[in-house]
């Protein structure tokens, strides 16, 4: 347990937090409010009067999402892992595909990423926080057809269903397992719940960030805290979290339903605190989960701590769209369009007003002209209304002269388009121009009009690419190799491969992909067919074997136009090229044996020789053979001449061997020579 002065300051700068959290809420509840298209957010008139509002807010940031989060999001590779130093480059390439292939759809990073995008355009900062977590499972598997012997020891492993045994003495059986799995998780954290100290300018140079978290005891008591802490905090008030209430409606309120005490929510704070707690004058990083108690804040009385441990890092990054210099929060789109909303909502407003009042205007009634007045006050359709004797309908009902002047305020209007334009620099090309709405326009003009439309989304992309969400990911890599406790088998471009996480390091640095850009598809279509008609242009005047472009290059240019039209996989259309097939039509295109072919021949010579070699050898022993039995018949005299031309002989044929090997070694390195020549002159090869 941490000690009182040091568990004091942690709720001192809880409080500051909460404090500078709360000063924000007035300004996002607003934004909230304009995005939804509040009626209550602008007041009306009155009883009778429009309440129609104008959804700029909304309209603007639905037309730039899609383009951002495309930009992000098309890219096979969102994220791209840097070698930290010379060897780490294999252990960056798998990372890079293991963090692609298997972390992002297992810890839902897209739509981690929607979601913080959508606030740091909406509320001005979107929060992402990525952690670990242990998820115990109920895993049952079959078995058929096995030995009895197998049921044995299986009590220790889990629990044996449905055994059964056939008449050949086999036994069939289910085994029911609970099983551990970590699993990596990245979410946007509520900007509303995020704490952070209100002097800071960033994260890392706050005292204290964290979070305030609406949870159930039932959650806590599984997280392994003390059931008897869990009980003893209170019950949380439906006001805990403003900006849950902004987003779900005023009838938002949990404490209002009648549940039981372990599904109560309570309010907790997990925190990152970085104080000097041991008095050698050097901070260190805690982190702290603690819940407010039934005593009495300004004394902490009752305060719960559930948690305390030293920590390595803040898991959470700051996503921002537009950064306000030498300030935490940014600037968001919102803020450029609510004046704007409000203005328009009114000559809405007051447009529809004029044309209800010039279609349906309210008459003047002379009550005692007419014999029953409620028909004239309250008309039915097709109903008489009867004049007083002697009284004309004229003198009965009058109708006011009410003008038009509703169309006067469309010049107005596109007025406040084209200032909305100004503000936030979004536009209908922003989001992807439809082609006819640059007809009549000059092709420079349309350029220009498409690339003041673009800048503006890609500037903002930049900022959230290689701020919070480059941050965030660095951070899914360290949780990655922290948890790793074994290999896994998974599948990375289009092959099983063994994956050890544990090998990689930690501090790599990554790099966020951001595709082509954010503007239309149109746009990028163009952009590719460029490229491709580049490469096929170098490709026909150096070749297809050049230093500028490659098969696999080409093949990426066809996979992302693919991809931009639309199409989920480019693999129906195109195959990736494979070297080895590449560099046999090489070969053959250049009338040369391949490879295999060069190898069958060179081995093929190194057996005749080894066979012709032998062949002498042998003749040479028979030809010894005779001479020594016409020794014998010719006597010791014959023998011993007969001995010393066989000694002349076997030394003349040693010789001859000893050359025909020393021949056939310098065949085989010649003709390992002339492969080694043959590679480089069939790369040169059109393919």
């Amino acid at each position: 347990m941490a000690e009182p002065s040091l568990i004091s300051q942690v709720f001192r700068l809880i409080d500051q937090a909460e404090s500078y959290a709360d000063t924000q809420e007035k300004a996002r509840a607003e934004a909230l409010r304009y995005y939804n298209a509040d009626p209550d957010a602008i007041p009306n008139m009155g009883v009778g009067y429009s309440t129609a509002v104008s959804a700029d807010v909304r309209k603007h940031i639905q037309k730039l999402m899609p383009s951002i989060m495309r930009t992000i999001l098309s890219n096979d590779r969102i994220v791209e892992y840097m070698p930290a130093g010379p060897g780490d480059e294999a252990g960056a390439e798998q990372a890079t595909d293991y963090v692609n292939s298997c972390v992002v759809p297992e810890c839902d990073a897209e739509r981690a990423l929607h979601d913080a995008v959508l606030d740091a355009l909406l509320v001005k900062t979107g929060i992402l926080n990525w952690t670990a977590y242990r998820q115990r499972k109920m895993v049952v598997q079959e078995y058929t057809g096995q030995d009895p012997e197998a049921l044995l020891g299986l009590d220790e492993l889990g629990e044996v269903l449905d055994a059964a045994q056939d008449e050949a003495g086999l036994v069939s059986f289910k085994l029911k397992r609970m099983l551990d799995e970590v699993k990596v998780k990245l979410r946007a954290v509520p900007r509303g719940a995020f704490l952070i100290h209100p002097e800071a300018a960033s994260i890392e140079d706050s005292p204290i960030v964290g979070e305030r978290q609406s949870v159930t005891r039932s959650e806590l008591v599984s997280r392994g805290y003390d059931r008897e802490q869990v009980w003893s905090i209170p019950v949380e008030s439906g006001d805990n979290d403003p900006d849950e209430i902004d987003r779900r409606g005023a009838d938002y309120d949990d404490a209002a339903t009648d549940v039981q005490k372990a599904l109560e929510r309570v309010t907790v704070f997990d925190v990152f605190v970085t104080l000097d707690s041991d008095g050698d004058g050097i901070a260190e990083l805690h982190h702290f989960v603690t819940a407010d108690g039934d005593g009495d804040r300004e004394t902490d009385a009752g305060r719960v701590i559930l948690e305390h441990s030293f920590a390595t890092e803040v898991p959470y990054a700051d996503v921002v769209a537009e950064r306000e210099a030498h300030q935490f929060e940014g600037h968001s789109i919102a803020e450029d369009l609510i004046e704007v909303q409000r203005i328009n909502t009114t000559l809405l407003r007051q447009t529809l007003d004029n044309l209800y009042q010039v279609n349906d205007p309210t008459p003047f009634v002379q009550v005692d002209a007419l014999e029953d007045p409620t028909s004239v006050m309250t008309p039915v359709r097709g109903k008489p209304k009867f004049l007083a004797p002697g009284r004309s309908a004229a003198e009965a009902v009058q109708f006011p002269n009410i003008p038009f002047h509703a169309d006067k305020t469309f010049a107005m209007k596109q007025l406040l388009d084209a200032e909305a334009k100004d503000r936030t620099g979004i536009s209908d090309a922003s989001g992807g121009l439809p082609g006819e709405a640059l007809q009549g326009m000059t092709a420079t003009a349309a350029a220009m009009v498409n690339e003041s439309a673009v800048a503006r989304a890609e500037m903002l992309v930049r900022n959230l690419a290689r701020g919070g969400i480059r941050k965030a990911f660095r951070g899914l890599l360290r949780l990655v190799i922290a948890h790793a406790d074994q290999e896994r088998t998974v599948r990375l471009r289009g092959e099983w491969v063994q994956v050890d996480p544990r090998v990689w390091d930690a501090e790599m640095d990554c790099i966020v992909n951001v595709g082509l850009g954010a503007g239309s598809r149109d746009r990028d279509m163009a952009v590719l067919q460029q490229v491709l008609g580049i490469q096929q242009a170098v490709m026909q005047s150096l070749g297809a074997d050049n230093p500028l472009v490659k098969p696999d290059q080409l093949y990426n240019t066809l996979k992302k136009l693919t991809e931009t039209a639309g199409f989920a996989s480019a693999d129906p259309y195109f195959t990736k090229p494979d070297p080895a097939e590449i560099q046999a039509k090489k070969a053959n295109a250049a009338g040369q044996p391949s490879p295999d072919q060069i190898k069958a021949h060179t081995q093929m010579q190194i057996e005749q020789a080894k066979a012709e070699a032998r062949r002498q050898v042998e003749e040479a022993q028979m030809q010894a053979d005779l001479a020594v039995k016409q020794a014998e018949i010719t006597g010791a005299a014959a023998l011993s001449r007969q001995k010393l031309a066989h000694d002349e002989e076997m030394a003349r044929m040693k010789l001859e061997l000893d050359a025909i090997k020393h021949r056939d070694q310098m065949e085989l390195e010649w003709a390992r020579l002339g492969q080694q020549q043959m590679q480089p002159e069939a790369q040169n090869v059109g393919f």
